[in-house]
């Protein structure tokens, strides 16, 4: 078995397509197929169903493809550490985010990183805090920045810094010149908020449940951007994290809510007994003076706004 087989495979369970894995892998259609066939005869099944001219997975591929990107993130691994050894000079550093940390701290995480450790390339993906989960478990990411703590058994997560929930509106709210907000009083209040899929959705389900109240919501979108967009030109209030409601907009209003005080935890995940490579380590190291300079930032919007 060879690396290269494993990597065409990896990259045609992502496509289904094997003219769209060869182009992004430099190699011809004919060498793909080649490997893959040479891959599913050495282990003696085949690991796709052949459909027209697309593949899907077959019950042993689906079996086979965490143990193959688990194979090659352990390598990876192996020549990280040689490039530790060398002073990170080289290797590639591949790091989940959820979409409301991506504007937060990490941006500067990056740049401080990328200053430090030019011939390291950084890849930040775009995910939800359950594709995080299931990509640090298949072995395609070094590490993930999400929610604390992690649902599933198979990752370990260190705190990196709480956030307060608040209620955003519009300045000509008739809540807008509230300094807080109890959970109860919101009762009917026409909100926009974020599907029951996503953990901070389930975070206020469960602090509404705690102050007895049924939530009256009119609208969900999966974009906490889009959601304060709609409550910019809507007689509707949503509820967001600190970071996102401080910077909601000059024209928009963020409420501390409390009894009960709602927060939301992020963390730093990686997959359990998985190596750490010193450059995940020092991109962590990085992340803590970021979101003290981040937190900073909010806490002077917030006297501004007082």
């Amino acid at each position: 078995m060879e690396l290269r087989q494993l990597r065409y495979f990896l990259s045609v369970a992502e496509t289904e397509h094997l003219t769209q894995s060869a182009e992004a892998l430099f190699v011809t259609q004919s060498t793909l197929s080649h490997g893959l066939r040479q891959l599913e005869a050495e282990l003696g099944m085949p690991l796709f169903d052949r459909l027209g001219r697309g593949l899907k997975l077959s019950q042993a591929g689906i079996a086979f493809r965490g143990y193959a990107a688990r194979a090659l993130q352990e390598l990876d691994a192996g020549r990280m550490a040689l490039a530790d050894m060398a002073g990170l000079q080289a290797g590639t550093l591949t790091v989940g985010v959820i979409p409301t940390f991506l504007t937060l701290f990490v941006p500067d995480a990056v740049a401080a990183f990328s200053a430090a450790y030019p011939g390291v390339r950084v890849m930040i993906r775009d995910l939800r805090s359950g594709q995080i989960e299931e990509q640090l478990i298949a072995g395609r990411l070094d590490l993930g920045i999400a929610f604390h703590p992690a649902v599933r058994e198979e990752i370990e997560a260190e705190p990196l810094f709480d956030e307060r929930m608040h209620l955003v509106v519009h300045a000509s709210h008739p809540l807008a010149r509230r300094r807080t907000m109890r959970m109860a009083e919101l009762a009917d209040v026409p909100l926009a908020l974020l599907p029951g899929s996503f953990a901070t959705r389930r975070l206020i389900d469960g602090a509404f449940a705690q102050a007895h109240v049924k939530p009256l919501v009119r609208v969900e979108m999966e974009s906490v951007d889009a959601l304060l967009l709609a409550c910019r030109h809507a007689p509707l209030a949503t509820i967001a994290a600190e970071h996102a409601a401080l910077n909601a907009g000059e024209d928009m209003r963020a409420i501390p809510l409390h009894e009960p005080r709602t927060i939301r935890r992020a963390g730093v995940l990686w997959r359990r007994g998985a190596s750490r490579s010193a450059a995940a380590s020092e991109f962590v190291a990085l992340l803590r003076p970021a979101v003290q300079k981040a937190k900073a930032r909010n806490a002077a919007l917030a006297r501004s706004a007082e």
